[in-house]
C-alpha cells in the first residue's frame, strides 16, 4: 500500500503503472494483483489509507486535548500538521485522488461529508443556533474548503512543508467564519 501512495504521489495517477508500484514495493505482479484488481483499485486502497491516517491523526489530537483547549484549532492543526508530515499522504488526498474513478471520487466525498460534521459539531460549541440553522452544512463545507484548498494550494506548489507555518492564519481564518456575531 505505502508502494502505491508513495508512486502515485511521486508520478501521479495517469503516469503510475503496476509496475512502477511492483518495482518500489520489491514484489511481483501476481503479489499486486493478489490485494488490488486493477491500478484504480491500488488508488482506492491508497486513498482509503491516506484518508484514514489523517482522520485517526486528527481524532487521536482531540482524544489528548485537555478541557478548555480550543477543539477547533486543535483540529485544524493536526490535520495540517499530517499533511506536512506525510506529504505523499497529502498530494493522493488533495489532489491526484481527484477524477480517478466513481468509487475513489465517493471515497473523497463521503470523507468531506465526515469531516464538515465534525466541524460543524465543533462549532455548535460557539454558537448552537448557527451550526443549526438550514445553511450549516454548506457552511461547514465551505470552512472545509478553507482549510484543504490552501493545503492544495501549498501541494500544488511544493511547498508543504511549510503548512505548519500557516496553522496560525487557518485557524483565525475559520474562527472568524464560525465565531458568534
Amino acid at each position: 500500500m505505502r508502494a502505491a501512495i508513495e508512486e502515485f504521489a511521486a508520478r501521479g495517477f495517469h503516469r503510475t503503472s503496476v509496475e512502477d508500484i511492483v518495482r518500489r514495493a520489491r514484489t511481483s505482479r501476481t503479489a499486486f494483483y493478489t490485494f488490488f484488481d486493477n491500478r484504480e483499485d491500488a488508488m482506492y486502497g491508497a486513498m482509503q489509507a491516506s484518508l484514514r491516517g489523517v482522520l485517526d491523526h486528527v481524532r487521536e489530537a482531540l482524544f489528548a486535548a485537555n478541557r478548555g483547549d480550543d477543539f477547533l484549532a486543535t483540529a485544524i492543526r493536526a490535520y495540517i500538521e499530517y499533511l506536512a508530515k506525510d506529504d505523499a499522504a497529502a498530494r493522493i488526498m488533495l489532489i491526484e485522488g481527484r477524477g480517478v474513478s466513481p468509487e475513489v471520487n465517493a471515497l473523497r466525498t463521503r470523507t468531506r461529508r465526515d469531516l464538515a460534521d465534525l466541524i460543524r459539531d465543533m462549532w455548535a460549541e460557539l454558537d448552537r443556533d448557527a451550526a443549526e440553522s438550514k445553511y450549516a452544512q454548506a457552511i461547514a463545507m465551505g470552512v472545509l474548503g478553507i482549510i484543504t484548498e490552501s493545503m492544495v494550494h501549498l501541494a500544488e506548489t511544493n511547498r508543504l512543508a511549510e503548512a505548519p507555518d500557516h496553522i496560525p492564519a487557518v485557524v483565525d481564518a475559520v474562527q472568524r467564519v464560525l465565531s458568534p456575531r
